[in-house]
C-alpha cells in the first residue's frame, strides 16, 4: 500500500518544474534565481526560513520541498477565500502528486510531520514505519475544521511531507487540476518539453477543492 503526497504549485510555475525536471526547494529555487509565482503567506514563509528541521537531513524548512498528506488543505482554503495576500482563488492551484514510498526508493532523504511544521508541539520524524503518527481519520475527512471537542485539528491537517532539495520530475505520477483549461494549458506544456520523457496523466479533480 503507498501514501500519496500532494504539492500544490501555481499552474504557472509547471512550465518551467517540466523543463527543469525537478520541484525544488524554496531555497534552492532562491539559490538558482528561478522565478516562480508564489501562493504563499508571507509571514508563513518567513518563519519556515528559520525553522530547523530537528532529524533526518537537518537544515530549515526551505531546503525541503513540501508535500501534504490530503488535498483540501487549510491552506488552499485560505487561497479559496481570497486570504493569502495578491492571490484571488484556487482555480489556478495544480496538484502534484507522488508517494511516500517513491521518494524512499529513490533513496532521497525526507522528513515528515504529525501537523503543520512550524508548530512549536509539532513532531518530526524521519523513518515510513513512523507513518502511523498521521491522523490519517482526519486526512480522510472533508472537513478539518478545529471543534470545542478538538482544537487541534487544523494543525494535525496540515501534517507534511518534505523532501530534500528536490524531487524529481519522474516521481510526479498525476496532475490534478480545477478545470478543463488548466488540462490544456498543462498538456500544452508537457508537449511542448520535447527532451521531458516522463508525462504524467492530468486529471480534473474538482473534489480537492473547495
Amino acid at each position: 500500500m503507498t501514501t500519496p503526497i500532494y504539492h500544490i504549485p501555481h499552474v504557472n510555475n509547471l512550465e518551467s518544474i517540466i523543463k527543469s525536471g525537478r520541484l525544488l526547494s524554496y531555497s534552492t529555487m532562491q539559490k538558482e534565481r528561478i522565478q516562480y509565482k508564489n501562493i504563499a503567506h508571507q509571514n508563513i514563509q518567513n518563519r519556515r526560513a528559520t525553522t530547523f528541521v530537528p532529524c533526518g537531513s537537518g537544515g530549515k524548512l526551505h531546503h525541503y520541498v513540501p508535500f501534504y498528506f490530503a488535498p483540501r488543505s487549510p491552506m488552499l482554503y485560505a487561497i479559496h477565500k481570497g486570504n493569502v495576500e495578491g492571490y484571488p482563488g484556487q482555480e489556478l492551484v495544480a496538484y502534484l502528486v507522488s508517494t511516500a514510498q517513491a521518494v524512499q526508493e529513490a533513496k532521497l532523504p525526507f522528513v515528515f510531520t504529525d501537523g503543520h511544521a512550524i508548530m512549536e508541539i509539532t513532531n518530526f520524524f524521519d523513518t515510513l514505519t513512523q507513518l502511523d503518527k498521521i491522523d490519517w481519520h482526519l486526512m480522510k475527512e472533508k472537513y478539518w475544521n478545529d471543534t470545542n471537542q478538538d482544537m487541534d485539528r487544523k494543525r494535525r491537517r496540515q501534517a507534511e511531507f518534505l523532501v530534500h532539495s528536490f524531487l524529481p520530475w519522474e516521481l510526479v505520477t498525476e496532475i490534478g487540476v480545477f478545470n478543463l483549461q488548466n488540462i490544456t494549458k498543462i498538456e500544452q506544456s508537457l508537449q511542448k518539453s520535447q527532451n521531458v520523457m516522463h508525462k504524467p496523466i492530468v486529471k480534473m479533480r474538482k473534489e480537492w477543492y473547495y
